[in-house]
Formats: C-alpha cells, structure tokens, sequence
C-alpha cells in the first residue's frame, strides 16, 4: 500500500525554521524468507527515532489485528526523503502495512500525521501546521491528524478553504478515513473497534497456560506401604 506520510524538514519540529513535506510511504508483504521468522525491514536514510517507531508497528498491528506477522517479511520504503526523524509517521506505516497485507487499496487524495501507542491511540506530534500547508501546496484534499492537535493547527481560513481536516484518536479512525470502501474494510475496521472496546479480550481468549499441580505420588495396587517396625 501506498500513503501519503507527512513530515517537517529542518533543526527541530517546534522551531520556525521548519517546512513540511509530503512523504509517500510504500508497504509491500511477502512470504517470510526465513523459516524461523519474518523480518521489518525500513528503507530509507531515517533516523535512530523514526527506525524504532516504524519497527514498533509490526508490534501493534500484530496485537490489534490478531494477524500472524511471523510469516511474512515487511518492506517498508519513505521514497525521495533522506533524514526523517521522530515518530509522526507510525499511522502512516500501519496504514501502509495493513493496505498491504489486506490488499485493500488506500485514497490517494488524504495525506496523514500521527503518533501511534501500543494500545492504538493516536498520539499527538509536532510542527502540525507546516505538514498541513505541505498537503495544501501539494494538493492534497484531506488530512489526517491526533485530535489532540487540532487546535495547533495555525492557518489562514482563505488557504484552508481546499482542504479538509479530519481528527483521529485511533487507528480505526484513519483506516475508515483512509481506506477505499469495499466489504474488507468494514470487516477490518470491525475487528479493531471491537478490540478497542474491549482490550483485554485477546488475552482472555488466548490466556497463559497454568502450571499443572503436582500429584501426590501413586501407590500400586495390591501393595501396601510398609510399616514402620518397631525395635
């Protein structure tokens, strides 16, 4: 799957001296090429942040989706950028990743921003209102972003005027947001509302297996312990 990622380019994401940029993220999944198990492999010039962050995506799609991962290797490439760093691109990975594995195509015309937990939530992340006039300057119709950082959000009504926000507190949110409609992406959407509704429901249905008792020891029929004697 392919996503439009949004990023910011300069010495530090709460500066002034930053400028946005639009990233196109591409996922591909192919059968594991070890048999122990798959790998996650990110490509492209990111930094120590941003290469722990896109790692820690497998993690949670694997804990949301209930998928078996360790089947598959996961190529994740940020095309035409060099030196992304931070974690604001993780929704845009998931997207990608679950656009591919699922083969459920991704709207090109919506470009996202976000931070990912363990538990699904979106996290809210920096130089917002520079990654929203990338996506304008680009032509972008739709941006994804935290809820949490709708407010942030500092632009002029008239350049706003092409370009619709949409807040997301969850990875559900920007997959129903991102997503083409088709009947597996209702399905998918489904699993994951139901997990976030519910998130101890995956270890209930899989708990950990309790240490048997041990048995007191078995006396064979016909034979009787012997007594103590007495002297």
């Amino acid at each position: 799957g392919k996503v439009n990622g949004l990023a910011v380019m300069g010495s530090s994401i709460y500066s002034g001296t930053n400028s946005g940029i639009v990233i196109p993220i591409v996922a591909e999944v192919t059968p594991a090429g070890s048999r122990s198990e798959g790998k996650f492999i990110p490509t492209g010039k990111l930094g120590k942040i941003a290469t722990e962050a896109v790692k820690n995506v497998s993690a949670i799609i694997k804990k949301h989706m209930g998928r078996d991962i360790a089947n598959y290797d996961m190529h994740v490439q940020f095309i035409q950028i060099e030196g992304v760093e931070g974690d604001s691109a993780s929704i845009s990975v998931a997207v990608s990743i679950i656009s591919a594995m699922e083969n459920v195509p991704i709207n090109q015309s919506v470009a996202m921003t976000g931070s990912l937990s363990v538990r699904g939530e979106v996290l809210p992340v920096g130089g917002v209102t520079s990654k929203v006039e990338a996506a304008i300057s680009a032509g972008i119709k739709s941006v994804i972003l935290p809820a949490s950082n709708l407010d942030d959000v500092s632009i002029s009504k008239d350049k706003m005027k092409g370009i619709k926000l949409i807040p997301v507190k969850t990875l559900a949110d920007v997959l129903k947001n991102s997503l083409k409609d088709c009947k597996r992406k209702d399905e998918i959407i489904k699993e994951l509302q139901s997990y976030e509704r519910n998130p101890r429901q995956a270890r209930e249905e899989n708990p950990e297996p309790k240490p048997k008792p041990k048995s007191a020891p078995k006396i064979k029929k016909g034979k009787r312990p012997k007594k103590a004697t007495k002297r």
